[in-house]
């Protein structure tokens, strides 16, 4: 019987294309539990496995595969048999999530690794679909966590937002801001006191005091949680409906339902609130940018900021996203990246997607194979079609962008276009 380490890779006979696997560490099946996500299974030996699709957690099976995907997993069916490094780095293109905080850090490390044909020893962590632990994207966070809690415990208790100021001059925008919109503590009503205890629930897992997530999250999201008995306590006080977090139908319903404007606006920062920040996503881009938010719309009970430039961060990602998936597009049509920045000379897309385009062509490098190939394809895919934070499948978010270009006759499909039609 051969013994195999936690996170080595499975042998590739034992998957399909689209599919990725890695070793549990042990050798009971039992204490494993599958699920719509990833398998759990025992090679020959006995050595556990999980296996798990490539493609993220909204194509977990081949029954939500698109055509995109089937010819890219025709690519891979093309090159046989696959060194470790290779599938080292399509694991680490799967984990990659477009709508974490380490964009586009993390993307250039993918390209990076494809043009090297190995990744680093140390990769930044890339998102949360299966990923292995590495290097952070976002140092300080914690510590910045820690800050935004202690001010604003801080201002129930009373401090005066001199002592913080004192001790914390790099944050005086933020101090300033939250004194404000909170303004004199003792005013504040007792669902806007609730609404607190409420936002500041999730904070023992941001400050990293409990990094059990799972406990964190029950307690924050889930029914028999503290976070439900706040919100129940928020609707009786305020004569609310149901809280439910804003993703879900039955917010969506019971906001309909509400007249008074006033209380349609309370519900509305209610339902953003009991979201939390994606659930517990402090690695999201905008963790922060709820969290002030959160702040604003409690202190003066209105959910936008009038002053803050509106979908900054949005706008920023969608761009660089888009310039990733032009130089992935025709890197993959093997277009001179000199003509293709010359072309864009000539069309004003509001933005200029040159940064991206050369960092795509220079780690990729001049010499190609057919597996590099196969792995741009797959990062383009990511940042072009994935759901959920993708450039086709945000919701709303980047439509005008992609509309823009349309008009313009600029695509970013062009190479996937074309081998679907062939």
């Amino acid at each position: 019987m051969t013994a195999r380490t936690k996170d080595e890779l499975v042998p590739q006979e034992l998957l399909e294309p689209g599919f990725e696997a890695r070793y549990a560490g042990t050798t009971d099946l039992a204490a494993h539990k599958s699920d719509e996500y990833r398998t759990y299974s025992a090679d020959p030996d006995g050595n556990v496995y999980m296996k798990y699709s490539a493609w993220g957690f909204n194509h977990a099976a081949p029954d939500k595969w698109n055509d995109e995907i089937r010819y890219v997993n025709s690519l891979q069916a093309r090159l046989g048999r696959l060194d470790d490094k290779t599938r080292r780095i399509r694991q680490h293109i799967a984990s990659l999530q477009c709508c974490d905080n380490g964009i586009p850090v993390t993307i250039d490390e993918a390209l990076n690794a494809i043009g090297n044909g190995e990744l680093p020893a140390k990769p930044f962590h890339a998102g949360c679909w299966l990923g292995m632990p590495g290097r952070t994207t976002q140092p300080g966070d914690v510590e910045t966590m820690k800050l935004i809690e202690e001010v604003l415990r801080g201002f129930l208790a009373g401090k005066a937002k001199q002592e913080f100021l004192a001790a914390h001059p790099y944050a005086q925008a933020f101090i300033e801001h939250a004194y404000q919109w909170l303004g004199d503590p003792s005013k504040l009503t007792q669902v806007q006191n609730l609404m607190l205890a409420r936002m500041l629930l999730p904070f023992e897992f941001f400050t990293k005091r409990n990094e059990d997530h799972a406990a964190v999250s029950r307690n924050c999201f889930e029914p028999g949680g503290q976070g439900e008995k706040l919100d129940d306590e928020v609707s009786r006080l305020a004569g609310l409906p149901r809280i439910y977090p804003n993703y879900r139908d039955e917010f969506k319903q019971a906001l309909a339902g509400i007249e008074d404007p006033q209380k349609k606006e309370l519900y509305t920062i209610c339902g953003y609130i009991a979201h939390g920040v994606r659930g517990l996503s402090d690695c999201h881009h905008s963790s922060f940018r709820y969290i002030e938010k959160y702040i604003h719309a409690i202190g003066t009970l209105t959910w936008e900021i009038p002053d803050r430039i509106k979908s900054l961060e949005g706008t920023r990602l969608g761009q660089t996203l888009f310039g990733y998936a032009l130089g992935l597009d025709r890197w993959l049509r093997r277009v001179p990246h000199q003509l293709l920045l010359l072309d864009l000379g000539y069309v004003d897309l509001g933005f200029n997607p040159a940064n991206e385009v050369k960092r795509v062509y220079t780690y990729l490098g001049e010499g190609r194979t057919t597996a590099q190939e196969w792995l741009a394809a797959c990062l383009w895919y990511k940042v072009t079609l994935e759901p959920p934070a993708s450039l086709y499948k945000w919701g709303w978010r980047h439509k005008t962008l992609l509309a823009g270009a349309a008009e313009k006759g600029i695509s970013i499909r062009t190479w996937m276009d074309s081998a679907l039609s062939r």
